[in-house]
């Protein structure tokens, strides 16, 4: 795995990870057709639980997409299992406090990454992939409810995540750990995953966490996973270099010509295009999703095993 930390200099936005040799992932999205999605896991703590379904690996997430393409009906089974070792108190009082440079995200982008990296049982597979920061104070509440309904047409920026197991309680034992880490200002990043087909986040790491910042009166820092295709950011880098030029090259005609105020145009209109490389290089590409097999019948047969009448519930007649 190779790493890039975006931009090289200034405040840390984001953290490139150009991934090889690692054709499927342990999780991953499954598409059956006709907006039947399935997410499933496999490692070593999910192979063979589910053999009454005939199924291989564990079974994370059942979707499917409304028939007014309006939202994505969902069941969790809550046999997600964390993909990175639990963040210890040690680890988190070593890392120390947050920082306004992005330097203790950047550190915690890393421990991620190498996380990520060594688990079998991660979304990680070849290409370009981007750890990015999220808006410091953005409010994210998990979706309430299983089985649930993502409402595309809700405002969500991240806003409404999807947990991938059950929430514990504010007063259980690991809860109430994390809890004195958000008083002591020393609590690690919540670690989000960006799915395209679901047009939504789910919560990757960190679903304790975010119960303890809550529990506390507060939100927790977020780091955001998503696949950054090469091909698409190129395309992105060009279109905004093109923009540059055009309007770069009006502002030093009007700089020549001592037109008031030309000077500072041309300042912002840099910025402005820093800022659009370095979005382009932190932006969030397409989940790459892979063939359920069986198809649609593969879907139905899992999905009547877990919850038969959520199925009945959710498939029109």
């Amino acid at each position: 795995m190779r790493r890039t930390n975006s931009p090289v200099l200034g405040s840390w936005r984001a953290l490139t990870l150009d991934i090889g040799r690692r054709r499927m992932p342990g999780l991953r999205v499954r598409v059956a057709g006709r907006g039947r999605l399935l997410l499933d896991q496999c490692g070593p703590d999910q192979c063979g639980l589910e053999r009454g379904c005939g199924l291989r690996c564990g079974t994370v997430l059942l979707a499917l997409v409304a028939p007014d393409h309006g939202g994505v009906d969902y069941l969790r089974t809550d046999r997600f299992v964390a993909p990175v070792p639990p963040v210890i108190a040690a680890l988190a009082r070593s890392t120390g406090p947050g920082s306004d440079d992005g330097a203790w995200h950047a550190r915690w982008a890393h421990w991620f990454a190498t996380g990520l990296d060594a688990a079998a049982s991660g979304p990680l597979h070849d290409g370009r992939w981007v750890i990015s920061r999220l808006p410091a104070g953005q409010v994210v509440t998990p979706m309430p409810g299983n089985p649930g309904v993502l409402d595309w047409f809700a405002a969500r920026d991240p806003g409404q995540v999807l947990p991938l197991r059950r929430l514990a309680s504010p007063d259980d034992g690991r809860v109430k750990a994390y809890r004195k880490q958000v008083r002591d200002g020393i609590l690690a990043p919540v670690l989000l995953w960006w799915i395209s087909g679901l047009d939504g986040y789910a919560l990757l790491d960190g679903h304790d966490r975010l119960v303890a910042a809550h529990a506390e009166g507060s939100q927790p820092e977020l780091l955001a996973l998503s696949t950054a295709p090469a091909s698409r950011a190129a395309d992105d880098t060009d279109d905004a270099t093109r923009r540059y030029r055009r309007t770069a090259d009006r502002m030093r005609r009007l700089v020549e010509a001592g037109t008031p105020g030309a000077a500072d145009a041309v300042a912002a209109v840099n910025r402005r295009y820093a800022a659009e490389l370095r979005a382009i290089e932190a932006g969030h590409g397409v989940t790459r999703a892979w063939p359920l097999p069986g198809g649609t019948r593969r879907w139905a047969e899992v999905a009547c095993c877990f919850a038969p009448d959520w199925y009945a519930t959710v498939v029109q007649p």
